[in-house]
């Protein structure tokens, strides 16, 4: 996946001016596919501007072709027909748990149609937010469908989609090298689809990106998308790529400059659909915690708990009630904050939340030693010890290390908050390296 800045339209200009080999001999232009095609696109404009026919002032007819429309109608009724059969197709592939999807689509390969890609991205978000590992698996299918479609007029756009809706879900359950090879992958299938496609591509780009830790060219890219996105006028994209940048700014801990991105949307959200609105409060609620605006912060994420509440988006609202219960932490509220992380660590076991539970269990564990409770921490670690050892996740064996120290130093009586923030920022790592151990001794033998 290209990692570097893209050169802007007036960067590319400047090579019109040379010739026509010059791009080669430019490292980014050598390697970047969407730069590429941006200077043909401005080379192919150029040539047509000198053509005398574009500047012919003769009247164009309105009226439609009679060929064309006998194509146009064609392609719908095969959309419609493919559309009709992937409906019944698709409940009974997902009628079942997420082990028998593969094996059916290997029993019915009538199945694996256009209409079926399209069917299983519009069912795409609804797992992403109540049960993600599904989404994973419903989106790895849906790449191996779109590959193995027969070349016809929009394969390569639907195979792009395909790989963009898997990176998507493989970032919400924190595999990023694996999104980031799909980025590369949507990338490679797009190569000849419209611009607009490149936009959406490229904002998954800046989440991986942002995953990496690469602050600057991850923001950037999201806001170009933007910027994309709303010259073709499509305001709730606009939206997710601002959320996009704010999110690396608040990751950058550029926070105020966060807030002026949610400032400068504000005026979209009535046009936004409930699900994004929910989304763009909890992030706003992020902010101001960091800026120690706690009311602000209180109001957003409970705006955003009863939208997820009435949308049924179980990941969201797990996150959202996680983090107003960290703000009521910072206010010293750890009898409230408790009675909100106690039942979550249920649910992010059932959602599949891994890292999301190693990180809550040390705010448990810091509430019950605040509240002069050390003894209830050592019950919580094993519980959770438990099911990462049950788990066999690729951080498992870190993710119990850490919380065995503060199972330890808690039976012990040698537990201190200086001990939980060491583990806390251990298990907030792991998710971005996996192979991390956390090698700090249990407790000091001598």
């Amino acid at each position: 996946m290209m990692i570097e800045q893209h050169y802007d339209e007036e960067v590319l200009a400047g090579f019109l001016s040379e010739p026509i080999d010059a791009a080669a001999r430019d490292k980014h232009l050598d390697t970047c596919p969407l730069c590429k095609r941006t200077l043909q696109s401005i080379r192919d404009t150029t040539v047509l501007l000198k053509e005398p026919a574009i500047w012919d002032r003769q009247r164009i007819s309105s009226g439609p072709r009679a060929e064309t429309l006998v194509l146009l109608r064609r392609v719908q009724a095969t959309m419609v027909a493919e559309d009709a059969a992937a409906e019944s197709h698709i409940r009974q592939l997902l009628s079942g748990p997420r082990e028998t999807w593969a094996q059916k689509l290997y029993a019915y390969p009538e199945w694996r149609t256009p209409g079926l890609i399209r069917r299983l991205i519009g069912a795409t978000d609804s797992y992403n937010f109540d049960s993600p590992l599904d989404a994973v698996e419903l989106t790895r299918l849906m790449t191996g469908i779109a590959e193995g479609l027969s070349p016809f007029s929009g394969r390569e756009a639907l195979v792009a989609d395909s790989w963009r809706e898997h990176a998507f879900a493989l970032t919400v359950v924190g595999s990023y090298e694996a999104a980031s090879e799909a980025v590369h992958r949507a990338e490679q299938a797009g190569e000849s689809v419209s611009e607009f496609s490149h936009a959406r591509t490229m904002l998954m780009g800046s989440l991986v990106l942002r995953s990496k830790e690469d602050w600057t060219n991850a923001a950037a890219m999201a806001r170009r998308a933007a910027q994309d996105f709303l010259r073709y006028g499509d305001v709730t994209r606009y939206c997710s790529a601002r959320m996009t940048e704010a999110i690396i700014f608040y990751d950058s801990s550029q926070y105020r400059k966060a807030i002026a991105v949610y400032g400068e949307m504000r005026g979209h959200y009535d046009q936004l659909p409930p699900s994004t609105l929910a989304q763009a409060r909890h992030n706003e609620g992020l902010c101001y915690r960091e800026i120690g605006d706690f009311e602000k912060a209180e109001e957003c994420f409970a705006n955003a708990i009863d939208l997820c509440d009435h949308l049924q988006m179980s990941v969201l609202r797990a996150k959202a009630r996680w983090h107003l219960a960290r703000v009521l932490m910072r206010r010293g509220k750890y009898d409230a904050a408790v009675t909100i992380l106690n039942p979550l660590r249920e649910e992010f076991q059932e959602l599949g939340m891994a890292h999301d539970l190693a990180c809550a269990s040390t705010d448990v564990a810091e509430c019950l030693l605040a509240m002069d409770r050390p003894r209830e921490v050592a019950e919580f670690c094993r519980l959770a010890i438990n099911y990462f050892r049950d788990a066999g996740l690729a951080y498992s064996a870190g993710a119990m290390t850490a919380l065995a120290f503060i199972q330890e130093s808690a039976s012990l009586g040698r537990l201190t908050t200086e001990g939980i923030a060491d583990v806390r920022v251990f298990v907030e790592n792991l998710a971005k390296q996996p192979e991390l151990l956390y090698a700090k001794p249990v407790f000091d033998l001598t």
